[in-house]
């Protein structure tokens, strides 16, 4: 960009006292409105009592900054003060005073203002001039907005090497070369020469015109657009790529320890190579390193302080890109960098770099995926602002995904809209999920919610380093020495264990530090439940709940985060006294909180505790809470870790397939199977569990074959990742049988139902869910396959255990009613099924089992009931109404073998 064009943006200072001016762009002071004559050292002597008006600068001081590096006499500071007093008149000598045998002062009111205009030239350099001091090299022209000219492009008379000189002609401007070429050795020190700066290669401070030369970095932003054809010529996409890069070199220039000040189109270079592009960062003449001991460490030397305000009283250079806390007298941050950032990544959006972030500016985007990019990096409160250049970056990196899943987050609300609003309209429910998603629900909300709070405590612990070393040091000596035979059963001791032994010792080691305890405690509760070693993840939780008493923070958020997931562990264990303590934990919660149980963090975790504990007696509330709950991380992302919102996607694909829509679900699931894999890899246990959760989606649609082969390959995975009885494993057996049964294959079926009992009953209880569900479906498999006698056993004692534990009127309980009759009618006894038919509730078996059409299953049992009593017609209309909800059952099943049975025995009556 040449010097004219970019001049009228330029801001300068003007400096007014008594009744003299002085004009830091043209380099002039005026007294009673006219040109004083003097030379450049008097005129620099002034603006160094300028820029400390009213203090006392020191004759070394002042020797140091107008001849810098050269040796004189003193007589040559008096002589210049002499001519500066006899230019500012007979007040010259009140205007500048003498403080004997230290130096002296400006003793007058200074005012100052930054004005607009064009900024003269300070230098008299034309294309083709040597280079002062380096005669083989030759001024190409001048760059940079400012004009000044004090920043050339030179060029090699011989090789034709390009190279970058930056000049400057007062002693203020001689300190920020200092500063910057203090900066740019801190950054090839710390970044190495590829690093994104133009390295710095010489420099000369000992004589004017003052120097820096620099590689080549390439053209500014503004003449990048040049050269193409301004801004809009350049691809989108291509631009946004750049705002990406330009970010990640901000982020790195802030990891060294160094804020940039003055970032803008014309301080950053792009240089193309073919198709790809490399960004570096100019002009850190304003720059500042937020701590000198890094220079220091590096053994690098300046004479002023680099964190010393640059010219301006610390701002940014330009006006325009200049965070608005900075106005006044706020301290630049990183966040003032990001805010420059933000407009920089605006005007490449809306290809303008004329364009300000003036309101209504959201109006020239049209993706709110990038308006809410530019929002957060330029947020007028810097608390509100993003926090790093680096996460700029990233939201840039995958701004295609992340417009994908914006979408698809709309889409989901509006379908969740929809549902409430089609729920309201009608009085049956919808069906939930089958047995085997009701385990894998659980298991996401009780881990996701264990890891949320695992992470906020993490980052509480690095802001309080010594909890954290305290805990660094407990699972060095206590838990990873479990090999050490003086202090375990011996070297086969596994890490489970070492962890129980290690739990054991918590108190006793921190009885003075019960915050460390409670954390300690909590990360424990949360490794354990991930497990599946319910008691153990009970029993920490309930310590880490006492040492946050301990501490006097039992109300606090940790504590209300740590009480809410046991809640949750406890109902998602699956027993009736622990379902019935989660809900008694959320009830007490409720209470305590008030509204707070409804907003922010603890809201989350609340509603995700609450729908965890209903499912099981209460859909309703339990399908509100986990709406809840995706309502308030989607206004809230930052709730959610990105393993949490991809388990919140799980959980909404699993309310499709409650409301009926399996193959809509299966679709959502497809994509978190591709998400967590590529996030995690195949092997890891989200990826595992994201796949069982898509088979539930096809089995809901009948597609059992597939399931079976499906469930065949991830059962070995699942046993080797979680162990033959955890909960997951459990829900893999039950879904196994669950699909053979309905093929027909009912001795493989009621072989995985035993084995989801006996390992139930053993791991978590023998009146577990896990547990009754698989003695239930043993009866299935056993009647359905012609055992009839046992399978009549197992339903009975199933039933009397699930009324025991839960109540008669639970919807499990139900569901056992329905297959007890349908057992006494295969075993020839359907007169003794009536009544308990009739007494299972349809509504509230299928809203458990997850089958929109299970009404047609007890429509069935009657009709063979009404043909065993005579009433052929009742039997007729019945198997009529039932048909229908069968069309997809294969050639072996015993849905279909059912009708054809009923249909042949009408036929011949």
């Amino acid at each position: 960009m040449s010097v004219t064009t970019a001049a009228g943006r330029r801001r300068r200072r003007q400096w007014r006292f008594a009744s003299a001016t002085f004009d830091e762009g043209s380099w002039a002071l005026l007294v009673d409105g006219a040109p004083a004559a003097l030379e450049a050292k008097p005129l620099e002597l002034l603006h160094e009592l300028l820029l400390r008006a009213g203090e006392v600068v020191t004759k070394d001081e002042l020797l140091e900054a107008v001849w810098p590096g050269v040796v004189v006499v003193e007589a040559s500071l008096a002589t210049a003060v002499s001519k500066l007093r006899k230019a500012l008149g007979d007040e010259g000598a009140r205007i500048i005073e003498t403080v004997p045998r230290v130096g002296y002062r400006l003793a007058v009111q200074v005012a100052v203002e930054s004005i607009a205009g064009p900024l003269g030239a300070r230098f008299a350099f034309q294309p083709g001039d040597a280079v002062p001091g380096r005669p083989q090299w030759r001024l190409l022209r001048a760059l940079g907005d400012s004009g000044a000219a004090d920043v050339w492009r030179a060029e090699h008379e011989k090789t034709g090497e390009s190279r970058i000189f930056k000049f400057a002609d007062t002693p203020e401007r001689l300190r920020s070369l200092k500063r910057e070429a203090a900066i740019a050795r801190l950054l090839m020190t710390s970044l190495g020469a590829e690093g994104p700066f133009a390295p710095l290669l010489e420099w000369n401070f000992q004589a004017a015109p003052y120097m820096l030369e620099s590689v080549d970095g390439g053209a500014s932003l503004l003449d990048w657009a040049a050269a193409h054809g301004g801004l809009a010529a350049i691809p989108l996409a291509r631009r946004l790529g750049v705002a990406a890069a330009v970010a990640r070199a901000v982020a790195a220039v802030h990891g060294v320890g160094i804020l940039h000040k003055d970032l803008k189109p014309a301080n950053i270079l792009i240089e193309e190579r073919g198709g790809d592009f490399r960004i570096r960062l100019a002009d850190f003449g304003s720059g500042q390193v937020l701590d000198d001991d890094l220079l220091a460490a590096y053994a690098i030397t300046v004479p002023e302080s680099t964190d010393e305000p640059a010219p301006g009283g610390g701002r940014s250079g330009t006006a325009l890109y200049r965070a608005p806390e900075l106005v006044g007298d706020a301290v630049p941050t990183m966040r003032s960098d990001i805010y420059a950032l933000g407009l920089v990544l605006f005007q490449l959006a809306v290809a303008d770099f004329g364009r300000s972030l003036a309101p209504g500016w959201e109006e020239q985007l049209a993706d709110p995926v990038l308006r809410t990019d530019i929002a957060e990096a330029a947020a007028g409160d810097p608390a509100r602002r993003l926090a790093s250049a680096a996460l700029l970056a990233d939201r840039l990196d995958r701004l295609e995904a992340r417009r994908a899943e914006a979408a698809a987050a709309a889409e989901r609300d509006a379908q969740l809209a929809a549902l409430r609003r089609e729920r309201e309209r009608r009085d049956a429910r919808r069906p939930w999920i089958r047995a085997a998603a009701v385990v894998a629900i659980l298991g996401i909300l009780a881990t996701s919610s264990a890891a949320w709070i695992a992470t906020r405590q993490r980052g509480e612990a690095r802001r309080q380093q010594a909890i954290a070393e305290a805990s660094y040091g407990f699972l060095a000596d206590n838990l990873l020495a479990r090999a050490d035979p003086a202090r375990s059963d011996g070297v086969q001791e596994t890490l489970g264990e070492a962890a129980k032994r290690a739990a054991a010792q918590i108190d006793s080691r921190f009885a003075d530090a019960p915050l460390v305890a409670a954390r300690l405690h909590a990360t424990l509760a949360k490794a354990f439940q991930e497990r599946g070693d319910v008691p153990a993840a009970q029993a920490e939780y309930k310590a880490a709940e006492a040492s946050y008493a301990a501490a006097g923070q039992a109300d606090g958020e940790a504590a209300t985060l740590v009480r809410l997931a046991h809640a949750q562990s406890e109902a998602s264990s699956g027993q009736p006294e622990a379902v019935k303590d989660a809900q008694a934990i959320i009830a007490a919660a409720r209470a305590r909180l008030g509204t707070r149980a409804d907003r922010g963090a603890i809201g989350y975790a609340f509603a995700k505790a609450e729908g965890t504990a209903h499912y099981f007696g209460d859909l309703k509330v339990s399908e509100a809470a986990f709406e809840r709950a995706m309502a308030l991380r989607q206004a809230d992302p930052s709730l959610a870790t990105p393993r949490d919102a991809l388990r919140l996607k799980t959980i909404h694909a699993l309310l499709l397939m409650r409301d009926g829509r399996a193959a809509e679900a299966e679709a959502e699931m497809r994509q978190v199977v591709d998400q967590a894999t590529a996030m995690y890899g195949a092997d890891h246990a989200d990826t595992l569990n994201a796949r069982q959760n898509l088979l539930n989606a096809i089995q809901l649609q009948h597609r059992d074959r597939e399931v079976v082969t499906g469930y065949a390959q991830l059962l070995p995975l699942f046993e080797q990742r979680y162990g033959p009885n955890h909960r997951l494993t459990l829900a893999l057996l039950s879904g196994m049988g669950d699909s053979l049964s309905r093929i027909g294959r009912y001795d493989e079926a009621a072989g995985y139902a035993e084995q989801v009992w006996r390992r139930g009953a053993e791991s978590l209880g023998p009146k577990s869910h896990q547990a009754l569900g698989g003695r239930l479906d043993l009866g299935v498999a056993q009647c359905r396959g012609g055992r009839t006698g046992p399978g009549l056993d197992n339903l009975r004692g199933g039933l009397a255990d699930v009324e025991a534990s839960f109540g008669a009127d639970y919807p499990l309980a139900h569901v056992a009613r329905y297959f007890v009759a349908e057992c006494l009618i295969l075993g020839g006894h359907p007169a003794e099924a009536a009544p308990i038919l009739q007494a299972s509730d349809r509504t509230k078996a299928a809203a458990l089992v997850g089958d929109a059409d299970w009404g047609a299953n007890a429509d069935m049992a009657a009709a063979e009931i009404a043909l065993a009593a005579g009433d052929k017609d009742k039997a007729r209309k019945l198997l009529s109404a039932a048909t229908p909800a069968f069309a997809w059952a294969d050639p072996e099943s015993f849905e279909k073998k059912r009708i054809d049975r009923l249909s042949q025995q009408l036929a011949m009556r």
